[in-house]
């Protein structure tokens, strides 16, 4: 729960926060060493016993060599320390990637504590119990209470992988799923047109084929797309013959934003499920209309 704290009960929003990439490091190396207080990480890479000495999870016993192997990140010191202190983005996300796929909750009442020179709590990755999800989604909540404030605002999505933020108000866009009975193909198209237009670090030619993808889907219900939008569907495909989207030659314009962009992409997603929900009887453009903001700064 987020208060609606004073200054913007009196009608004052505040300043926006923004943060750095230092900020951000040090934001994420907090929220791994919480989750490694917790006992989240001894599932996968084990514990540290004064007696027993280094007692293996699934993955082994050092999370270092499990980084290390996964995406060929060497993490020499404390890996707290090194997020802390780390200024390349590609490995700040990687390893707030990587921490997802790894962290389990101990099931309450699991495990054991060796008081002996302050040890701690030990669980066994064969005989205690572990929520994964639940670990994950607490991670997520953790990384993504800052993410969002990182440049144009980023989140760790559901499947663990970092993306950027849908602008205000067109999430539903993004959540909703084309109608079951819509084409393979089709379901297939606006899944990946979603997930790469989102990649954290999508170049610009990726973004306009997760355009030109959804203009593929609406070129091929064209007949559909003429009845249910009648004189408009000419101007989406006027803006797609244009504007360097599809047919590329040197009469196109494209010296336009990101700010345009963005527009397109969510322009043509929300036809799509317009489209598709028409076709196949389904209320899927309700759904994945209603909550849009008309005030879209796009």
């Amino acid at each position: 729960m987020t208060r609606d704290y004073y200054i913007r009960r009196i009608g004052r929003e505040g300043q926006t926060p923004r943060l750095s990439l230092q900020e951000v490091a040090q934001q994420l190396a907090a929220a791994y060493t919480f989750m490694e207080q917790q006992g989240y990480l001894q599932q996968s890479f084990g514990y540290h016993c004064v007696d027993a000495g280094g007692v293996a999870g699934l993955h082994g016993t050092d999370i270092r060599q499990g980084l290390y192997l996964a995406t060929g990140i060497r993490v020499e010191d404390a890996v707290s320390k090194f997020v802390a202190e780390c200024s390349d983005e590609a490995t700040l996300f990687t390893i707030c990637e990587f921490v997802h796929d790894h962290v389990a909750k101990p099931v309450k009442g699991g495990g054991r504590f060796h008081s002996f020179s302050g040890c701690g709590w030990h669980y066994d990755c064969r005989d205690d119990e572990f929520d994964e999800k639940g670990a994950r989604e607490e991670w997520r909540a953790k990384v993504n209470a800052f993410l969002r404030f990182y440049e144009d605002g980023f989140e760790l999505a559901a499947d663990g992988e970092i993306v950027r933020n849908a602008p205000g108000g067109l999430e539903p866009l993004i959540e909703v799923a084309p109608p079951a009975k819509a084409a393979d193909k089709d379901r297939a198209k606006v899944a990946s047109a979603i997930r790469t237009f989102r990649l954290a670090k999508a170049t610009r030619e990726q973004r306009q084929q997760a355009v030109r993808d959804l203009i593929d889907i609406l070129e091929f219900h064209r007949s559909a797309v003429k009845v249910h939008l009648s004189k408009d569907e000419g101007d989406l495909f006027n803006i797609a013959n244009n504007f360097a989207l599809r047919h590329h030659n040197s009469k196109q314009k494209d010296d336009y934003g990101e700010d345009w962009l963005t527009w397109l992409f969510y322009n043509y997603l929300s036809t799509v499920h317009l489209v598709l929900g028409r076709v196949h009887g389904g209320d899927v453009a309700a759904e994945s209309l209603a909550g849009v903001d008309d005030d879209c700064p796009f």
